[in-house]
């Protein structure tokens, strides 16, 4: 039974994210080698998964690994400058024949996958072709890169056709110019170009690292724009993940919404980072990730949902939606990735210096993050703004929270009129602290 209760939980957290991305566009980079046995089996059977749940998928494949073991048979050394392959000739040939292999080995995963998803009716089609055209990267610092190449074009109508086919997209890192010569190209390359081109909703980079490490070995989980400029004008990442967080910082400066990276390694870890709350890498965005405004209407299934553990537990007083709808301008709440994780109220009375802070909630996976005391910090703001000189906070069970931020035993009757008529009606027997606010 505990086994159901813990699905349960997990699927209700899942069923808003798995409603967000139905009908949305991801472009999947995946490293070349994640590309091979169990961890490419078990990558095809997610995919094949997130596919059914009608999400329109355009995969990219890395091919380093597979070029560079067709080199070390040839007797070749693989040579690079500034951390891009230089492609010769037979490197070139190389190049083709791993992208062939591999492509070849995805399908098949892909088509052994769908065993694993028995609510489709058939196998998920895979659409290839000549989705981006190329141009050699040409001399840089007197080296000629050969036939390396970087991306001119991505085909949006032609991808386009083969999503709304119900077809996942599959793009090897091969690209041709328009006088028909042939480039080798990077995964990476592709992937962000692919995602702004689209104007996908996600970008994600499976790699090997659990995402974004930092100089003493931690993930960072979430990134804004700045934050990850600054790790790259710092230089506090490695070289290796450099060239991925300036195509994450690019993706989401032209209009994609999250670029995530995170290993591909771990056994689902592709459907932990999109269908759960707070993912298991990194999730990079154009602005921050948590921010505190004004409720809307649409805001008060959330608000309920929040809320009624506790009126439930007596530690709220009851509020029906009628009473949401008409204060709802008395509420903010706080975001974090679009979710809503918190809110308040901050209630006024007329000719009265006082105000009220109410319904201060936040859900219990997030009480260790902080954001009761953002959400607290917000309020007084809003009442300074207010001149508001004495905020009042009524309380049964989180008294001591209050004290510890500042606020004060007070009687209830130092509440304004009006409150303390209430009070007194409601006989609850409330705490009764108060914080005093300095004007600006």
């Amino acid at each position: 039974m505990t086994n159901v209760v813990d699905f349960i939980s997990d699927f209700r957290e899942a069923a808003p994210y798995i409603q967000y991305l139905r009908g949305k566009t991801l472009v999947v980079g995946v490293a070349d080698s994640l590309l091979s046995g169990e961890t490419l089996r078990t990558l095809a059977t997610d995919l094949n998964l997130i596919a059914g749940l009608g999400v329109r998928l355009v995969v990219v494949h890395g091919s380093r690994t597979q070029i560079n073991a067709l080199d070390t048979v040839a007797g070749r050394s693989p040579e690079y400058y500034n951390g891009r392959r230089i492609t010769d000739d037979d490197t070139l040939i190389h190049a083709k024949q791993a992208c062939g292999m591999i492509r070849s080995d995805i399908e098949a995963a892909l088509l052994t996958g769908i065993a694993h998803t028995p609510f489709r009716s058939r196998p998920l089609s895979i659409a290839g072709g000549n989705f981006v055209s190329a141009r050699p990267l040409g001399v840089i610092d007197g080296i000629d890169m050969c036939h390396t190449g970087i991306v001119r074009k991505v085909d949006t109508e032609g991808i386009r056709s083969r999503l709304n086919d119900g077809a996942l997209v599959l793009i090897s890192p091969i690209g041709h110019s328009l006088s028909g010569k042939t480039f080798n190209l990077s995964m990476g390359d592709i992937a962000e170009a692919a995602a702004i081109a689209l104007q996908a909703e996600k970008l994600v980079y499976l790699i090997e690292e659990e995402g974004i490490i930092d100089a003493q070995g931690e993930v960072w989980s979430n990134l804004s724009a700045q934050e990850a400029r600054t790790l790259l004008d710092n230089q506090t990442v490695s070289p290796e993940q450099r060239r991925l967080l300036q195509s994450a910082v690019n993706a989401v400066e032209n209009g994609i919404k999250r670029t995530q990276i995170l290993s591909g390694r771990k056994n689902g870890s592709l459907i932990a980072e999109l269908f759960t709350r707070h993912g298991v890498g990194t999730s990079i965005a154009l602005d921050a990730f948590m921010h505190i405004r004004e409720a809307q209407i649409g805001d008060i299934p959330e608000i309920t949902n929040l809320i009624r553990p506790l009126e439930e537990q007596g530690v709220l007083l009851r509020r029906s939606r009628e009473y949401l709808e008409n204060h709802i301008g008395e509420f903010s709440v706080l975001e974090h990735d679009n979710q809503i994780y918190g809110c308040v109220a901050l209630k006024t009375f007329p000719d009265s210096d006082a105000g009220e802070l109410a319904c201060l909630v936040v859900l219990p996976e997030a009480r260790d993050s902080g954001y009761g005391e953002r959400l607290l910090e917000h309020l007084i703001h809003q009442a300074r703004k207010r001149h508001i000189l004495r905020l009042f906070a009524l309380s049964t069970h989180t008294g001591e929270w209050f004290i510890e931020r500042g606020f004060q035993t007070a009687s209830s009757e130092e509440l304004p009129a009006g409150r303390l008529s209430e009070y007194l009606e409601s006989k609850r027997r409330s705490k009764v602290f108060v914080y005093h606010i300095k004007p600006e």
